[in-house]
């Protein structure tokens, strides 16, 4: 693997690059069959270098870690589903002047143009189908969105999709903290409405089957670092990788959207009658496989069954799982919340 820096048509200009991680024409076992490109122009990732030289932290007196993937905010308690990468170059009002890039081939499936419906601000989607299984990543507290794009247009791997800004609904990003909230990750449900429709929630979604909500995300950084490697060929690979965390088992003779959308990740019954699925979770919550069951499901048990648990997922304190109640274990809200909008509950 080599790497190469894309000047994209549209910003010769500011003279910025995507840095991508571009397979040479040798075959190597195990190496990635996609290109894939950094999200901004800053090639400190690439080159080996530390949080510090991409990562925007939360404050002056926070970590960089406060920028990376994971348990990193308010102590471990607040869960941070992406990246945040800072800019490379600014304008003398000290505002961020990176371009934007899409990480590989893909479809716009969503865009936010206005900074007041979401956290994360103006913010875009992009669905990889050509990827096995498919990936959404997610771009977001965007200055602008490039103003060719729309819902529905194709676009390519290191192609400018908007600009970094500090746009957000509720909190103000300082100027000074602007940066790119950069997430990979799976779509729960294409019924996100339903499920919205049944909350308690005071604001109107916006965003369709696009919602934070209904995202799950995977670490970046581990993510890229393994493609650097050349330790996967697909993402199936790598989420095969993972290590589960947590079966459960749910009584439902429905087939999810979901099990549709990733069949890489699910095993039908092949025609037969289908009485619950056994589900795999990876780290924080991701679906990892998912099992349709042909044996009979007793009318007493339960619509939820824990059927597997790994106890040290529990040790950091945010987006936990399980809770126990004396002996028995049971699935946290946050569980709750992506059992409900896979399986339609």
């Amino acid at each position: 693997m080599k790497f190469e820096f894309l000047i994209s048509k549209s910003c010769k200009r500011c003279f910025l690059a995507s840095l991508v991680l571009k397979l040479t024409l040798a075959c190597f076992a195990g190496a990635p069959s996609f290109e894939l490109s950094w999200p901004t122009p800053n090639p400190a990732f690439a080159k080996g270098m530390g949080y510090s030289t991409f990562l925007q932290k939360t404050g002056p007196d926070k970590e960089f870690s406060s920028g990376a993937f994971g348990c990193v905010r308010n102590n471990g308690y607040k869960f941070h589903e992406g990246l945040d990468l800072y800019p490379v170059k600014r304008d003398k009002r000290g505002k961020a002047e990176d371009s934007i890039f899409a990480i590989t081939n893909g479809t716009i499936s969503h865009l936010n143009p206005t900074a007041s419906y979401s956290a994360y601000g103006k913010y875009v989607v992009i669905e990889h189908k050509n990827l096995t299984p498919a990936l959404y990543s997610l771009y977001a507290h965007l200055d602008s969105i490039s103003p060719n794009l729309k819902t529905g247009s194709k676009v390519t791997i290191a192609q400018v999709i908007g600009k970094m800004g500090n746009s957000s609904s509720g909190y103000r990003i300082p100027l000074n903290r602007s940066h790119l909230h950069f997430e990979i990750g799976l779509r729960l449900t294409n019924k996100f409405q339903n499920w919205y429709n049944k909350k308690s929630f005071n604001s109107k979604n916006r965003h369709g089957n696009f919602s934070g909500f209904n995202l799950v995300g995977i670490d970046p950084i581990h993510f890229y670092s393994e493609y650097k490697r050349k330790s996967f060929s697909t993402p199936l690979d790598f989420l095969n990788s993972l290590p589960p965390v947590l079966t459960v088992r749910v009584k439902s003779n429905k087939i999810p959207d979901f099990a549709l959308r990733y069949p890489a990740l699910t095993k039908q019954n092949n025609g037969r009658a289908t009485s619950g699925w056994d589900i795999v979770f990876g780290p924080f919550g991701l679906p990892l496989h998912l099992t349709a069951l042909s044996i009979p499901i007793s009318a007493n048990e339960k619509k939820v069954k824990i059927l597997k648990f790994d106890a040290t997922s529990q040790l950091k304190p945010c987006r936990r799982l399980i809770t126990k109640k004396g002996n028995e274990l049971f699935p946290t809200d946050q569980l709750k919340n992506y059992l409900e909008l896979i399986f339609d509950l």
